[in-house]
């Protein structure tokens, strides 16, 4: 019998959590499941990546209009939908998405499922919101949680410790396989005003606070007084809130000629292909789908200890580990990372064997399918 799941998620961009998403639906598809994305179309504030990206990629997807933060007739039009398709799990990805589902699903057979990605934290109003989201894992089925720091945070909140479990995040490796054609690297630089002589610094995420992008440009002005005879850039790929003060702060720091914020890209593994250094400054994560992919695409990491990232990398072993809030410090091992090419080399090789071994999307779907069929009675 076909599981048939709806994921539904109320998105800002096509992020890591879109990402999982869109991984963990292509992987159920095979393994026998019916998947249907729903994204919120929040008038205010339209995100609509996600389908987009869902429907290219031969994907179930559909939008369900929302008018504010407490709309009845998306309630009505997400219950509508579960019965419609005769859903039998409801699978839940962020905190406007499990207040909405909650709702919609009263009185229906479905059963819920809730993955909490991240709790940023990142202002008093967002601190409310993920709190009353903790209170309504209570109201789940199962809560999933995709790092052991986000299920201790979860843990807090939860009357029955025992609907929670941990399931990381995983990825199609294939996509991210090192691109050893000089032509294409060189390609991908001229695309993005780079030289094929530079020495390519990246960073791939959200901007907002809890990515602590402003510790990165400090970092890389340190860095760029430690390398002087080395002609650095840095790339910061994606959008946010954060994008005015940055540049603000780039042109602060006098480093903003060798700064390239080039915006959200849908080119990710040719952006990890011509980078020599993949760098994450986070002060906040879950477990973070651009570190698995730059793993695989074989980039040298720098990352701070933030989340579930060190679960995932061994320092000195898949990359290097470095203190959270601490720019001196990520200056100082990034440029040991850029002097020591032995370590890079040797580095990256487990990295990618670690990903394909224990971070794949397949294995990812099959813990959650024995989720949805433990809950259904069909295991």
């Amino acid at each position: 019998m076909s599981e048939k799941i709806l994921h539904l998620r109320s998105s800002g961009g096509l992020y890591g959590a879109e990402q999982v998403i869109l991984n963990l639906s292509s992987e159920l598809n095979t393994l026998g499941c019916t998947n249907l994305i729903v994204c919120f179309n929040n008038i205010g504030n339209p995100h609509l990546e996600l389908v987009e990206a869902a429907r290219a990629a031969n994907l179930s997807a559909i939008t369900v209009e929302c008018r504010g933060s407490f709309d009845r007739q998306t309630v009505t039009n997400i219950r509508s939908l579960l019965e419609r398709h005769e859903i039998d799990v409801l699978h839940c990805h962020d905190y406007k998405a499990r207040a909405f589902g909650l709702l919609a699903v009263r009185g229906l057979a479905v059963k819920t499922v809730a993955t909490n990605h991240l709790w940023t934290r990142a202002n008093p109003r967002l601190w409310l919101y993920e709190t009353i989201d903790g209170v309504l894992f209570n109201g789940f089925d199962q809560v999933v949680a995709v790092s052991e720091p986000i299920a201790r945070e979860c843990r807090v909140f939860m009357l029955r410790k025992d609907r929670l479990s941990c399931i990381p995040n995983g990825i199609d490796s294939r996509r991210f396989t090192p691109d050893d054609r000089a032509g294409e690297r060189r390609a991908t630089r001229a695309r993005l005003g780079l030289n094929h002589s530079d020495v390519v610094i990246g960073n791939i995420a959200r901007l907002s606070i809890e990515k602590d992008h402003a510790g990165l440009l400090r970092a890389f002005k340190i860095l760029i007084g430690l390398s002087k005879d080395r002609p650095l850039k840095l790339v910061v790929a994606g959008d946010g809130p954060e994008r005015p003060g940055l540049l603000d702060l780039a042109r602060q720091l006098g480093i903003d000629q060798q700064c390239l914020f080039v915006g959200v890209r849908t080119d990710v593994p040719q952006i990890l292909n011509c980078l020599d250094i993949y760098v994450q400054s986070s002060r906040r994560e879950g477990l973070p789908i651009i570190i698995l992919e730059a793993m695989a695409a074989q980039v040298p990491i720098v990352s701070t200890k933030a989340g579930g990232i060190p679960n995932v990398i061994t320092d000195h072993q898949h990359g290097r580990l470095v203190e959270i809030g601490d720019p001196d410090q990520l200056a100082a091992v990034l440029n040991d990372v850029l002097t020591n090419a032995d370590e890079r080399q040797r580095s990256v090789v487990q990295a990618r064997q670690l990903v394909e071994r224990q971070y794949s999307g397949r294995l990812m779907a099959t813990r959650y399918l024995d989720i949805y069929r433990q809950l259904l009675g069909r295991r």
